[in-house]
């Protein structure tokens, strides 16, 4: 009887360990679907027809989108499988019931609590697939400039390890190890992001919670199954949480609607900081000297918790600062706007307030995770001073004049505003003090010039005959 051959399972090992078990399993199963066994690698000619086929397999099974930093497929598919593995949560008629006459509640609720008008986009219920559905696109756009600085770090300290892999694999990679490499990298970033972002969909109450908007357009969701989850860990009654997280979801809408800058403003901020981030070349070091290419199944997992660098350089502070404040003005304003807009109508709003208000501020689940996947926390450091500015505002004004301010945002106030918000508001009554003044000064001169005002003009006398 001969003895089993110890390389039979390198290969599966080696395919295991770069890809992780779940892709691998499915890379294999492929293969043997068509033919072609991974772990007959170690015994075929590596120049031979049979060995050319195989890797293109694998090649074509590890590309993503070209030049992509990202296989965006594989990571729809894990963010996919992570939530189907732990049951899916069915939408019924009753749940797209509730929800719309939440919303719907909600927005009219809203319209004794903001000028802003209302969205008026389509108010839908979704599962968590549907969520995935409809925010991955927003998700690729802010996560996929860290994406691609990370797999340049990481490629860049692997090829120093790509001597040490198996004589086979390098006989079958032959000329194309940097390709092979970062299709590779492209495919362990792509589990790792669609990880993450399977893991906001089982978090997000719907389409702005974590302060982002992660949909394009007007549309207003709630996603009931989250909702229901976070209702049970509380005091209120579901049927209050429902409505105030719906009032939040409005309330969010009509903030990005309203202010056609602010999405983008968002987003474009966001990228900015991943564009520059800083890569802490001696972790992903660390990381990669653990890897022995000799015995792939100790191939560890990417670790991002390490990887970025805590000392941001001059120009990602004063982008962090600028990002920490809009977030902390939008949830600031959202606060106070849903504090009118409940107010009388739900017995626990006024605890629901400060159970969310802690919970953005100490960084929420969703937070977290996103937090953890571009190295940015996305903690309203000044929540609670946002908030009192938005109270102030509408103490000095009307709610015409508060929401007026997110017209422009050269309008908005900065970081120390915040801290001290009496100079803001008085800068701002001089500043149209002295525009009144000027105006009026320009009229009196043209009267002292002998000119007319401008204005109806006198008729004319009569005339006699």
């Amino acid at each position: 009887m001969n003895e089993p051959d110890p390389r039979d399972d390198q290969w599966k090992d080696m395919l295991r360990a770069v890809l992780g078990d779940q892709a691998a399993d499915e890379v294999i199963a492929s293969m043997e679907s068509q033919g072609f066994d991974p772990a007959n690698f170690a015994r075929m000619n590596p120049n031979g027809p049979d060995v050319s086929a195989l890797m293109g397999q694998l090649r074509s099974m590890l590309s993503g989108a070209p030049d992509g930093p990202v296989n965006w497929k594989i990571a729809e598919q894990v963010a996919r499988e992570s939530i189907t593995r732990d049951g899916v949560d069915t939408l019924t008629n009753a749940d797209v019931e509730k929800v719309k006459s939440n919303l719907a509640l909600a927005n009219m609720w809203l319209n004794e609590a903001t000028a802003l008008e209302s969205s008026y986009g389509p108010e839908q219920a979704w599962s968590r697939l549907d969520w995935i559905a409809h925010a991955q696109s927003t998700f690729r756009r802010m996560t996929e400039p860290v994406a691609a600085n990370l797999n340049r770090a990481f490629s860049t300290a692997m090829e120093q390890q790509i001597a040490e892999i198996p004589e086979e694999m390098k006989a079958m990679i032959g000329g194309q190890a940097s390709t092979f490499l970062n299709q590779m990298m492209a495919t362990m970033t792509g589990m790792q992001f669609g990880a993450a972002l399977g893991e906001l969909a089982k978090q997000s109450f719907g389409s702005t919670d974590t302060g982002l908007p992660f949909v394009e357009g007007h549309t207003t969701a709630l996603v009931p199954a989250n909702v229901t989850e976070f209702a049970e860990e509380l005091e209120a009654s579901e049927d209050e949480v429902f409505l105030y997280v719906a009032v939040r979801e409005h309330a969010h809408a009509r903030l990005f609607a309203s202010s056609a800058w602010l999405r983008a403003y968002l987003l474009d901020t966001i990228e900015a900081w991943a564009r520059d981030i800083n890569i802490d070349m001696a972790a992903v070091e660390e990381q990669i000297r653990g890897i022995d290419m000799s015995n792939p199944q100790g191939m560890p997992e990417i670790d991002l918790t390490d990887v970025f660098n805590p000392a941001p350089t001059d120009d990602q502070k004063g982008v962090l600062t600028q990002l920490e404040t809009i977030l902390a003005l939008i949830e600031g304003w959202v606060c106070e706007v849903t504090d009118l807009a409940t107010a009388g109508h739900l017995p626990d709003a006024a605890a629901l307030r400060e159970m969310f208000t802690r919970r953005r501020a100490t960084g929420g689940p969703a937070e977290v995770t996103f937090g953890n996947l571009v190295g940015l926390e996305l903690r309203p450091r000044k929540l609670r001073e946002a908030a009192a500015f938005w109270k102030m505002a509408l103490e000095k004004g009307d709610l015409e004049s508060r929401d007026h301010f997110w017209s422009h945002p050269d309008l908005l106030p900065d970081s120390e505003d915040l801290d001290n918000p009496e100079p803001f508001f008085t800068t701002q009554e001089s500043d149209l003090e002295s525009e009144i003044d000027d105006l009026l000064a320009g009229i009196f001169a043209e009267d002292e010039a002998g000119e007319k005002p401008s204005g109806p003009e006198e008729p004319l006398p009569p005339t006699s005959n």
